[in-house]
């Protein structure tokens, strides 16, 4: 699968870079397109990374915060890579920074609540 991906990707680089001289805005057209056709192609992945989730979620049950969190860090952090990279492809690097910038902040915001725990337990356990 991840043959075909790189395979459709260098491919559609390679015609868009013949194209982007003439064309700049149909340039840009195909690579989203690409770059959703791509995402589809990644899917089926997603149904396997579900299935394991869940058997972890099982796994880590008296610990159901602390996956939720594991599971909302790892859909912001693929959530905003796309969206940054989109960002880039359509040419506005200041605003794949932004998205990069929001997406940190989320992070931070995410582990606040688990730094606090881990904080605590480490002042129970010195004390």
């Amino acid at each position: 699968m991840i043959l075909k991906v790189t395979a459709l990707c260098v491919a559609v680089a390679m015609i868009c870079s013949a194209i982007r001289v003439q064309r700049p805005e149909l340039a840009t057209a195909i690579s989203l397109s690409a770059g959703l056709a791509a995402l589809a192609l990644v899917g089926g992945t997603l149904a396997g990374a579900q299935d394991w989730l869940q058997a972890l979620k099982k796994l880590l049950a008296s610990e159901g915060d602390l996956t939720q969190t594991v599971v909302k860090g790892a859909g912001i952090a693929i959530v905003s890579e796309l969206g940054a990279q989109l960002c880039a492809d359509a040419g506005e690097s200041a605003l794949a920074g932004r998205v990069t910038l929001a997406s940190r902040v989320a992070m931070l915001g995410l582990c606040g609540p688990m730094l606090n725990e881990l904080a605590g337990l480490l002042e129970a356990s010195l004390f």
